[in-house]
């Protein structure tokens, strides 16, 4: 893809691993990032400022997700709220709902809900009042 040159330096310092064999029962809320292999039955979302989840192949959420960036190849059944940028890996099944920015979706991926781009009421025109449609067409 266009972008794929400029990669971000990440600093692995503040990333935390689910891993295969773990099983969590719970809200998640993590600043960094958080990389998905096990099951996560509840919500996860970034507890201050910039955030990157990754959900690996084995990896399986049940709840919302509310996150800045979001990479899935795994299994979502809830929404996804990604308010930068979205990836849906080749092996990526959600089933829900996907609010998205800025969205990459490779072949194979599939998704059982609507997608929303989040800033689609910005790009609409303003509604005319039915008085005003007639004027300046005289």
């Amino acid at each position: 893809m266009l972008g794929r040159d400029k990669k971000e330096k990440q600093n692995y310092a503040d990333h935390t691993l689910i891993a295969p064999s773990a099983e969590i029962k719970g809200d998640i809320a993590f600043s960094g990032g958080l990389h998905v292999l096990g099951t996560v039955e509840g919500n996860i979302s970034v507890a201050n400022g910039d955030g990157r989840l990754t959900i690996g192949e084995s990896g399986c959420v049940k709840g919302e997700i509310r996150v800045n960036k979001v990479v899935v190849n795994g299994r979502v059944e809830g929404d996804v709220h990604a308010t930068e940028h979205l990836e849906l890996a080749e092996k990526a099944v959600v089933e829900g709902n996907v609010y998205y920015t800025l969205i990459e979706m490779i072949m194979g991926a599939r998704v059982n809900g609507k997608l929303v781009r989040q800033d689609e009421q910005r790009h609409l025109p303003a509604p005319k009042d039915k008085d005003d449609a007639g004027e300046g067409k005289k």
